[in-house]
């Protein structure tokens, strides 16, 4: 060992390095990988404990060209080593040149047995079983075995003949072929390295679930961090059928030359007797969808995406079925398809409710029971229409979306934008937006006017150091809040009108109930009710046999068609805006423009910032004067009229603040002689990040992060705000 330090004696090598969390599971795959080729490998934990590398010993010096293209060959067949793979525990191999260029001596690695790392269990080889260290290293090192080079140039031609055996897709050799069906698929051996890369980056994110999990404390074990929207076989790439418009953009773009075949199926034609008018913005968005195959359609609530889905059907000619997520939405379905095209109930299709019924034009079936019906169906439609298609990033929704080959395929929402980029999902399985429509764009749109309470909620609230849930349980139980709400209920109730109220706590429920049961008809509606008592209820709803509605969001947001609604009450607070989006839409269906009451906890920072971000919202529906708190400043504008910041920053990292759940930094507002505390919402922060400033800036090769900026101010108030990156 000494010859060999001092450079006495010069054997070969090579070392694959492996981090992250799980950087023992990328170890011992690729261990198991050079057992079966019978190639010496060795495990050692680095210094710093958080990675490990795999050392192999070669008989004598070996060129860094071959042995790096045989082990990234196994490193692939293992699976612990992709290079579609965004989130691989596999850092890199030593060397990480094929040559040296003469400037300098190469990437580094660091030796095992480093003394003061090796009293700490680190900087030493394992037992690839238990992962515990060798009891005697330097015993451990005279049984290391080293690999004759003459055995690396077998296995070298050995994967040069395998990898040039058949292929599932028919090719020219050297060219790119794409072919469409229910996934994309594409001849791997053709793929470019640009390609590669876009690929990797543009199907490769991270999955909000882990986070959400690891945040709360609950257990991530079978839950991937990352996710890989790509499949790989021997011969082939597999990516979601929505990808297929940014990938041909993106071959045109580079100019990578391919062949394209559609293997899409398109079934005999069917006649739809289409028995309604349209509205000029429904026109336009059955209009743009006749020039797209695949796309999703964004719509608020109330403009009529059901009719223009039967439209869209209708055109389209081929047998349709029709994804649902909630059997109350098929039943609606159901009833529209009959009034609409005029096809009978018992001859509609449907599958869910215990039933498995195909209709010979048009079937209307629940996400929960497709699954188990897929063998016999994967080829029975020509169009699909998945509603409230921003459920697609749930794992059921997407597998079975994409278990089905059609020719068309088509999302309706009216929020494709979710929290945390999951709406990469939807883009990627059902294609980007087709056609949008704003609210201002729909005749008749029933315009809200929003009321803003302040209540007098105070607690002493860090969302660094507290937990929210004890902050929930506050605000849920607090007595002037919940007497604020009921008063405002009962006002709007006195003047004849129905009402909602929404919140996230069934115990928040129970208490709203009680203080509004005793003097009017009250509902409530929650995940404690069974079937029969929620069919029940929704049949007293619909028959208007009611004042107030108690729910929550998951309950009232989508699929409750309630057109006698007219005022809301959002009686928690929260920040998304497509919660706000499907909440209001659901009252814009009365005859009556619709009041929303919104409750503004200006007392407790963190709940503030909530408000404002809903209030950028707001300001788009209505730039109406609302009840806000004292100005932070004495200094008054000469002007009464609204002034806005919007723009793109630059924040130096070393600026910001971690709390749990977001960053935070503060931007000066010169004009409004003011500086503002702005917060960037990401599950995955914490306050200990603190000290990793200098990763980060190494990680993302930059000491600052761009930041889009949204500020508006009324009278010298700060009446809404966010922040974005």
């Amino acid at each position: 060992m000494q010859a060999i330090m001092v450079g006495i004696i010069t054997i070969g090598r090579h070392v694959a390095a492996f981090d992250k969390a799980d950087w023992q599971v990328g170890g011992q795959k690729f261990l198991e990988a050079c057992a079966a080729r019978a190639i010496p490998a060795y495990l050692e934990r680095s210094r710093s404990g958080n990675g490990g590398h795999v050392w192999i010993f070669f008989d004598k010096p070996y060129p860094a060209v071959r042995s790096r293209k045989l082990f990234i060959t196994i490193l692939e067949e293992s699976g612990a080593f992709s290079k579609f793979d965004k989130g691989s525990s596999f850092d890199r191999l030593f060397p990480n040149q094929d040559y040296l260029s003469g400037k300098g001596l190469g990437n580094l690695i660091a030796l095992p047995l480093f003394k003061p790392a090796l009293e700490k269990g680190n900087s030493c080889f394992l037992d690839p079983e238990t992962l515990a260290p060798v009891e005697d290293q330097f015993g451990f090192l005279k049984t290391v075995k080293r690999i004759a080079t003459a055995r690396l140039d077998d296995l070298l031609a050995r994967s040069k003949t395998e990898n040039t055996g058949g292929t599932m897709i028919p090719t020219q050799s050297g060219k790119l072929t794409i072919i469409l069906q229910n996934t994309v698929r594409l001849n791997r051996s053709a793929i470019p390295q640009p390609l590669v890369n876009f690929l990797k980056d543009e199907l490769n994110f991270a999955n909000s679930a882990f986070i959400v999990k690891k945040k709360s404390g609950k257990s991530t074990f079978e839950t991937p961090r990352f996710f890989k929207l790509i499949n790989e076989t021997e011969h082939e790439i597999i990516v979601p059928r929505g990808f297929i418009g940014k990938l041909i953009r993106f071959c045109r773009e580079m100019q990578i030359t391919h062949d394209f075949i559609d293997n899409r199926v398109e079934l005999a034609q069917v006649e739809f007797p289409f028995q309604a008018s349209l509205r000029k913005h429904q026109r336009y968005v059955v209009e743009s969808v006749s020039k797209k195959d695949i796309g999703v359609i964004v719509a608020p609530p109330g403009a009529g995406k059901t009719i223009m889905g039967l439209k869209i059907v209708a055109d389209k000619k081929q047998p349709a079925l029709i994804i649902v997520h909630r059997k109350q939405l098929l039943d609606q379905w159901v009833d529209r398809i009959e009034a609409f095209l005029g096809i009978p109930k018992k001859e509609v299709g449907i599958i869910g409710q215990g039933k498995m019924r195909l209709g010979a034009k048009v079937t209307v079936a629940t996400i929960q029971s497709l699954p188990k019906y897929l063998e016999n169906i994967r080829e029975k439609f020509g169009t699909i229409l998945v509603d409230e298609c921003h459920h697609i990033p749930a794992e059921s929704y997407r597998n079975t979306v994409e278990s089905l080959n059609c020719r068309y395929c088509y999302g309706l929402t009216a929020t494709p934008f979710r929290k945390y980029n999951d709406d990469k999902f939807i883009f990627a399985y059902l294609g980007e937006i087709i056609a949008e429509i704003k609210p201002e764009e729909i005749d008749e749109y029933k315009r809200a006017h929003v009321v803003i309470r302040n209540t007098d909620l105070n607690v002493p609230y860090n969302s660094k150091t507290d937990s929210f849930e004890t902050l929930s349980q506050i605000l849920i139980h607090d007595t002037g809040r919940n007497m604020l709400i009921v008063n405002d209920v009962a006002a709007e109730l006195n003047r004849g009108k129905k009402a909602v109220i929404i919140t996230e706590r069934k115990e928040h429920i129970a208490s709203l109930h009680l203080l509004l049961k005793q003097y009017y008809e009250t509902i409530t509606l929650s995940g404690d009710d069974s079937e029969s008592s929620k069919k029940m209820k929704w049949k007293t709803l619909a028959a208007g046999e009611f004042q107030v509605l108690i729910t929550t969001g998951q309950y009232f947001g989508e699929g409750s068609d309630i057109q006698n609604i007219s005022t809301l009450f959002l009686a928690y607070p929260f920040s998304f805006h497509g919660k706000l989006i499907q909440y209001i839409g659901r009252v814009q269906r009365s005859e009556i423009n619709p009041t929303i009451y919104d409750y503004r906890d200006h007392r407790i920072d963190y709940l503030d910032k909530l408000f404002l971000k809903r209030n950028t919202y707001y300001r788009k529906i209505d730039k109406q004067a609302t009840l806000f708190s004292e100005p932070q400043s004495d200094y008054q504008p000469q002007t009464n009229q609204v002034f806005t910041l919007e723009k793109i920053i630059k924040v130096a990292i070393a600026d910001l603040a971690f709390h749990y759940g977001h960053v935070a930094f503060s931007y000066e507002v010169a004009e409004m002689h003011t500086r503002l505390e702005f917060q960037v919402e990401n599950l995955e922060m914490r306050p200990e990040f603190d000290v990793l400033k200098p990763y980060f800036v190494k990680a993302l090769k930059s000491k600052n992060i761009a930041v889009h900026l949204f500020a508006e101010f009324e009278y010298g108030k700060l009446v809404a705000q966010s922040a974005a990156s």
